[in-house]
């Protein structure tokens, strides 16, 4: 959504670090557990899963 170029979002390198931080934090609250879910691969120009990807959140001690 940011686009490219001379007007490029002058947000747009503060946009990202705000979710590199937050992403990093709940990294450090939360642990990523498989829920057990298979998801279903589809390859077009990049990879990704066509039943989307399931995970549980549990809290770190």
């Amino acid at each position: 959504p940011f686009t490219a170029g001379p007007r490029n979002c002058i947000g747009q390198k503060f946009a990202m670090l705000e979710m590199k931080a937050t992403v990093a934090k709940l990294l450090l609250k939360f642990e990523i557990v498989s829920c057990g879910h298979v998801p279903i691969l589809a390859a077009e120009t990049v990879l990704f899963s066509k039943n989307g990807v399931k995970v549980t959140l549990k809290t770190r001690m």
